[in-house]
């Protein structure tokens, strides 16, 4: 090696760290598929917030005992839902607040981006009338 190819190898170097610690900042392709399906259900989990608010003001402003489809609240989760194949939970709280559960893949990485969402470390972000 000559003293010429020193800067050449040293920014070679240095690009490879770059890109290295960049992917394990950021978590790579695998972590990027977790935090799109995280962001799925959390989507379609305030459809399903809309949905029971819908079904109660339908109802007097009465919880439903569960989530079902009316004329006037139809179920707006698409057919490939995520949440529609893997299941979530609905929980009535009391007379006027209630939960929705999830699982979902990362929830700790989901709760840092998304802090105003207010979901608890167990999946679950509850609602009110």
């Amino acid at each position: 090696m000559t003293f010429e190819s020193w800067p050449q190898i040293a920014l070679t170097v240095l690009a490879l760290g770059a890109v290295a610690a960049g992917i394990a900042t950021v978590g790579g392709p695998d972590a990027a598929r977790i935090e799109k399906r995280d962001d799925q259900r959390l989507s379609e989990m305030r459809t399903l917030v809309w949905h029971t608010q819908c079904l109660a003001r339908e109802n007097g402003n009465t919880l439903p005992d569960m989530l079902t489809e009316t004329d006037t609240c139809p179920d707006k989760l698409a057919e490939d839902a995520l949440l529609r194949t893997e299941g979530y939970r609905y929980l009535k709280v009391d007379e006027t607040s209630f939960k929705i559960c999830a699982d979902f893949e990362d929830i700790e990485s989901l709760q840092k981006r998304r802090p105003a969402e207010a979901l608890d470390g167990s999946g679950c972000r509850t609602a009110n009338l």
